[in-house]
């Protein structure tokens, strides 16, 4: 069997920020504990990596099949003919919905090196506050998080699928022990989660292999399995424990705990990347292990059902409670990832997506707000009252934020986006997720507007405004103004799921 061709075009979106990694550390051993050098590297990789990924998308879009290491004939690949499906021989392969997760890999890579790079004088000060480490250990650890993101979005093997999965959470531990603070980062209970879900993990890929005979994820690859009664149920644990391993990562109930003690430890900029690129790479796990259930997917079904429908309602709930945004951005985490998991129980992998694009952009530029507002030190909600007469522009991108994620005008693109989840449901006659989906909203309303309100409130005393880091300020209204973009045009994120 002759070596794989390699496509540098389509594994561009993966290989440009492990390369970045390398450049960065090479270029850091040169200039160690240099500002700026990291960055600029690691910078232009994400760059480069955004660009592919959005090239890839039009490419895809328009039907072309995109894809590279291909290993033709390869015994670990073999698989039985499935009906109306076609076995694909390569380990990356990018659909449009894959292609778009790359892209927020990549982007939202950048806005979290952006705060990474920020001056060591614009961070605030304190007993508990670790030193910045060197900035070049920092950038290529977020390198490796947005190439494992990467990797996991388009993998079709199980090999690729389990290193890219843990790639993008490992390196948060060490950024969470290198940016929170010196007595407890919430490192402990990522690193627990990371090894919890990865023994999961490994055994749900056994089974499957078990069932299959083959590392090829897809429902091409458990058709056959899924046929055979005792072999069926092989196939149906092992997916049971894929799903369960994911659920971690996407902070589901009753995987959720690590979420709400870990946020609000580790630092503004490490919450930034939890929310967004670790989100990313596990909704991209999610996606593959759906597919690979397809001849099984009604046993399944009431799994993802009830994840799905407990994590939003009871998110909901306990982010009523929360008195500081961090910790009120991580319970919101466990509601949105159920909003996130609600279209996979009717298979629709792109309204999935889609959602989640809309959820990364506006998660990114309410923590981007947050991070300009703690020059001074950690926030609480009550901090924010009146802030829309003191920081009127911080308000106004948080307020966006705010009322795209939960659904209200002018926050258009979050009302469109819960409307993508619930037509698939309603479709198919999903109602006990589609009417708990609908109760969720009227929660999800009370959260986000107790936090809106704050900011239209006037505040009890005449307080000068506070001081704001000029950095995070660009980052937020970078995202806000996504989050305009999408309104105006709603394919922007939520591509082909957009009515």
């Amino acid at each position: 069997m002759s070596a794989p061709a390699l496509d540098l075009v389509v594994a561009g979106p993966v290989l440009a920020p492990a390369l970045g990694a390398v450049a960065v550390l090479a270029v850091d051993a040169v200039a160690p504990r240099r500002r700026l050098p990291a960055p600029i590297v690691g910078a232009l990789a994400l760059l480069v990596a955004l660009a592919l990924a959005v090239l890839l998308r039009v490419r895809a879009a328009g039907g072309a099949e995109v894809t590279t290491l291909c290993l033709p004939q390869d015994p670990a690949l073999a698989t039985t003919d499935a009906p109306g499906m076609v076995a694909s021989d390569c380990l990356l392969r990018v659909s449009t919905s894959g292609a778009l997760l790359q892209a927020l890999a990549a982007a939202a890579g950048i806005a979290v090196l952006v705060l990474l790079a920020r001056a060591r004088g614009s961070l605030a000060e304190g007993p508990d506050v670790r030193p910045v480490a060197d900035p070049g250990v920092e950038v290529a650890l977020l390198l490796a998080t947005v190439t494992g993101a990467s990797a996991v979005a388009v993998a079709h093997d199980l090999g690729t699928w389990l290193v890219g999965l843990e790639l993008a959470t490992l390196p948060v531990v060490a950024l969470a022990v290198m940016r929170g603070g010196t007595r407890d980062s919430g490192a402990l209970n990522l690193i627990t989660t990371s090894i919890a879900s990865f023994a999961i993990a490994v055994v749900g890929a056994g089974l499957w292999v078990t069932a299959t005979g083959s590392l090829r994820l897809g429902g091409v690859a458990s058709w056959a399995a899924g046929q055979e009664d005792r072999v069926r149920a092989v196939l149906t644990l092992g997916i049971v424990l894929l799903v369960a391993a994911v659920a971690f990562k996407l902070s589901l109930i009753p995987f959720h705990a690590w979420a709400p003690t870990t946020y609000p430890r580790a630092g503004t900029e490490v919450t930034m990347l939890l929310a967004s690129v670790s989100t990313v790479a596990a909704l991209g796990g999610m996606v593959a292990v759906v597919h690979g259930s397809a001849s099984v997917h009604a046993t399944v079904q009431p799994a993802l059902s009830v994840l799905a429908v407990v994590s939003m309602l009871v998110g909901a709930v306990l982010a009523l409670r929360a008195p500081d945004p961090l910790r009120l951005i991580a319970w919101s985490g466990v509601t949105q990832g159920g909003w996130v998991l609600a279209p996979l129980v009717a298979a629709d992998v792109d309204a999935a997506v889609g959602y989640l694009a809309v959820y990364v952009v506006a998660v990114v530029a309410a923590l981007a707000v947050v991070a300009a507002l703690t020059v001074d030190g950690p926030r609480r909600l009550e901090d924010d009252r009146g802030l829309l007469r003191r920081r009127p522009l911080h308000a106004a991108v948080l307020g966006l934020a705010l009322l795209t994620l939960a659904g209200l005008p002018p926050g258009v693109a979050g009302l469109l986006a819960k409307f993508v989840v619930l037509r698939p449901l309603a479709d198919q006659g999903l109602w006990w997720v589609a009417l708990p989906a609908v109760v969720a909203v009227v929660l999800g309303l009370a959260v986000y507007l107790r936090w809106v309100a704050l900011l239209l409130l006037p505040a009890d005393d005449h307080r000068e405004p506070e001081e704001v880091d000029p950095t995070a300020t660009r980052v937020a209204v970078v995202a806000g103004l996504v989050l305009l973009a999408a309104t105006l045009v709603p394919m922007i994120l939520l591509g082909t799921g957009t009515p």
